[in-house]
């Protein structure tokens, strides 16, 4: 409960409500921060808390918030934490219910923090399910884990990795480019813009595709 009122109030406080007299401003966000944080620390002392739900959902609204913050120190300490959770408890994209959902939502977090640092992602687990295996929404997530491939390959490590061998820096790009062609060929009906109206006055098409979650 504590994460969460840190998370809300941290986001109210940066886009301000027409009514500014409910406002909670970063102090309230920052008790509620640093709540959670002391309960984390006494609940960390009974091995249940350590891999139960909480910890794995707490940690990752924690994180959420340090990014909100602007906080890169510990943000980063928190996506590092909850990747060795994760890893300890043999979590990932295909754990399914709120493990797999935690996952995701962390491997959002941690793409953009890669993309941003110009590092590679935390993560190494690898898909086993085909892509013609996925529904609308596991192909929309897919299309995360790819472009944390992507980001990857764009890292400092992997560029400064290849410099004398161009050639497997070429072959890994064609193996990423066959991927996302492969994924676009498994897109269902839901992925299409419904119909949308528009005006001459409009810079740029107006696409509309809804649940959000299909305009990858």
């Amino acid at each position: 409960m504590n994460a969460i009122l840190a998370l809300s109030a941290r986001h109210l406080a940066l886009k301000p409500p027409a009514d500014e007299s409910i406002l909670p401003g970063s102090i309230n966000a920052l008790q509620y921060y640093n709540k959670t944080l002391h309960y984390i620390r006494k609940a960390m002392h009974y091995d249940t808390y350590k891999t139960s739900l909480e910890l794995l959902a707490t940690s990752l609204i924690i994180s959420a918030y340090e990014m909100l913050d602007g906080s890169t120190q510990d943000w980063q300490r928190h996506l590092q934490g909850v990747f060795w959770i994760q890893r300890s408890q043999v979590i990932h994209g295909d754990s399914q219910g709120l493990r797999q959902a935690v996952w995701w939502a962390w491997l959002c977090q941690d793409v953009w923090a890669a993309f941003r640092e110009k590092r590679k992602p935390f993560t190494f687990w690898q898909p086993v399910r085909m892509l013609s295996e996925l529904n609308p929404y596991e192909l929309a997530a897919r299309s995360v884990y790819f472009f944390a491939q992507v980001v990857g390959y764009c890292s400092y490590e992997e560029t400064e990795a290849s410099q004398n061998d161009p050639h497997r820096r070429i072959s890994e790009a064609d193996t990423l480019s066959e991927n996302l062609e492969d994924w676009k060929k498994h897109l269902t009906v839901e992925f299409q813009p419904l119909s949308q109206p528009s005006s001459p006055d409009d810079v740029f098409k107006p696409i509309w595709i809804n649940p959000p979650a299909f305009g990858t």
